[in-house]
């Protein structure tokens, strides 16, 4: 168990969690995939919505990890180059200014791990807006059927044909009474706590 928790805890850090919390969002979204083309439970536009939060989450944590990668690795040459960049803004010592500057990485992972977290937040909204009205708590709106771009002549040529209409305030699949949007909006929002730890705390290298 102490293995476990040693390594929980040097994930959720602002180095690592942006890429670890990318990996979370992608393996949300090959979850819904593999339900959506191998248990055959097509999404309503309200899914399609929450998925699109997972692909910006995917997107803003690969990109902060590798921001706060590139320049780590540039190492302390760059840092007193971006030492000297600061002095019109930064007042004080060149110490001081080249100690900024060091921490500029550590700067960028804890930014990345904000961004996340309210991307994470956004996403548990998401899931339970769309919980609440598949339990009947509200109602929303939801256009099952994407109109535009639709002729007329298409239209009538649908009418023939039978239709998969997916309703946005039915559950299509439940797990001990939590649907997939109910389950969405529970991880999204353990995610975003995790985000914020990781953000408040110290980076894995010693230089902060």
């Amino acid at each position: 168990m102490s293995r476990f928790t040693d390594a929980l805890s040097a994930l959720i850090r602002p180095d690592r969690w942006p890429l670890a919390g990318a990996v979370a969002s992608a393996a949300l979204l090959l979850g819904a995939l593999a339900f959506e083309h191998l248990g055959n439970y097509p999404p309503c536009p309200l899914c399609i919505d929450q998925r699109w939060v997972h692909v910006w989450a995917l997107i803003a944590g690969v990109a902060g990890f590798a921001a706060m990668a590139g320049v780590r690795a540039l190492g302390p040459r760059a840092a007193r180059d971006a030492a000297r960049a600061m002095e019109p803004v930064v007042q004080g010592s060149r110490l001081k200014r080249f100690w900024l500057a060091l921490r500029a990485p550590a700067g960028i992972a804890r930014t990345a791990c904000g961004a996340l977290a309210a991307i994470f937040a956004w996403s548990s909204w998401q899931g339970l807006r769309h919980a609440g009205a598949e339990y009947g708590w509200w109602r929303i709106d939801c256009q099952a059927v994407d109109m535009p771009g639709m002729t007329a002549q298409s239209l009538f040529e649908s009418l023939g044909e039978a239709q998969n209409v997916v309703l946005c305030d039915e559950a299509a699949w439940t797990l001990l009474g939590i649907s997939m949007a109910g389950y969405n909006a529970l991880f999204s929002a353990a995610l975003c706590v995790i985000s914020l730890v990781a953000m408040s705390r110290s980076p894995s290298w010693r230089v902060l």
